[in-house]
């Protein structure tokens, strides 16, 4: 199989020679970075050297993907948030929030052609034309909570969750609006698998009922939008509203390491495929490649369906560890 064919298959659990090692999440890393002379902050404004970062886990140590951007603001800038651009090592975060008592909290009739929107888009075309016969191309973007939270303030966000829910509504609403369009926009431009990211959904910020009530009905919007294989990842122990992440109708879900794969697998059953959970942090960013593949094997063990990190990966991960990672899933054979 080819790495295409391989992670599509795994991801809609279709037949598979082995389980695919890919990433749903970033993968952008400051040795690629020095080898491919596409470096951040550049990377994220430039569809060129975007598309030469996204494609060298795969040229370079054999990761089954090719996946653009490395942030989660490039819709928050496009709906005019203030956006801090980082560093070579670092993120671009967003730095400022938009009045939501006034008419700023509205999509913009523009809004697909402002920011680095258009960046994406370009990068996706040229990944799709250059390697898009042998890996999927992947696009991620802030979900609907996290897009809400980037607009008008997180915790703003969750205490009108609590005391003027309508609001709350209102921004979750637009959010998912401008969701709406970009995800069209992504299909348009030839993207394989769609990754909505919604780190504001996790347990940690928001009870399960405030999920069902105010992030639950919209990500199922997207669902429906969606033509390709769809994967959500929410940050944290997701056990708790694994169910209803499932019940959205994802084709699949990214976990973090919190998570623990055989629950996750009894809890979701045939409903979506399971992607994760190696730790970026605790065994990718700071483990040796021996602990990176003892970790991998203990997933396979457990009956991940596609092995990824189970969030983004630091800038600084060792692309040794990736390659470990790499190594586990083709040596492995259930």
């Amino acid at each position: 199989m080819t790495p295409r064919e391989r992670v599509l298959n795994a991801l809609r659990g279709a037949p598979v020679d082995r389980v695919p090692a890919t990433s749903v999440t970033q993968v952008g890393l400051v040795e690629l970075m020095e080898k491919t002379g596409a470096k951040w902050p550049e990377a994220h404004s430039n569809p060129e050297l975007m598309a030469k970062l996204a494609v060298a886990p795969y040229r370079e140590v054999g990761l089954e993907t090719a996946r653009v951007p490395f942030c989660l603001t490039v819709q928050a800038s496009a709906m005019g948030c203030k956006i801090v651009m980082g560093a070579m090592d670092r993120q671009p975060s967003v730095a400022g929030h938009l009045d939501v008592g006034s008419d700023q909290l509205r999509v913009p009739e523009d809004f697909l052609s402002r920011g680095r929107i258009p960046v994406v888009l370009e990068a996706v075309k040229i990944l799709k034309h250059e390697v898009g016969g042998e890996v999927p191309v992947m696009a991620g973007f802030e979900g609907p909570s996290t897009l809400a939270g980037h607009l008008v303030g997180i915790e703003r966000l969750c205490k009108m969750m609590l005391k003027d829910p309508q609001r709350a509504e209102k921004a979750v609403q637009v959010a998912t609006e401008a969701n709406l369009l970009y995800v069209k926009a992504l299909q348009e431009a030839g993207v394989d698998v769609l990754v909505p990211c919604d780190p504001v959904a996790s347990p940690a910020i928001l009870s399960p009922r405030m999920f069902r009530k105010f992030v639950k009905p919209y990500l199922e919007q997207l669902v429906k939008e969606s033509k390709v294989p769809i994967v959500l990842h929410i940050c944290g122990n997701t056990t708790p509203i694994l169910k209803d992440m499932a019940e959205a109708g994802f084709t699949a879900l990214s976990i973090e390491e919190k998570v623990e794969i055989t629950k996750a697998k009894e809890m979701v059953g045939d409903m979506s495929r399971i992607v994760g959970n190696i730790a970026p942090a605790g065994v990718l960013l700071t483990g040796t490649p021996e602990q990176v593949k003892e970790e991998c094997f203990k997933a396979l063990r457990d009956g991940v369906d596609v092995l990824a990190p189970g969030c983004g990966l630091a800038p600084r991960t060792p692309v040794a560890n990736i390659k470990a990672m790499v190594e586990a899933a083709q040596s492995f054979s259930r």
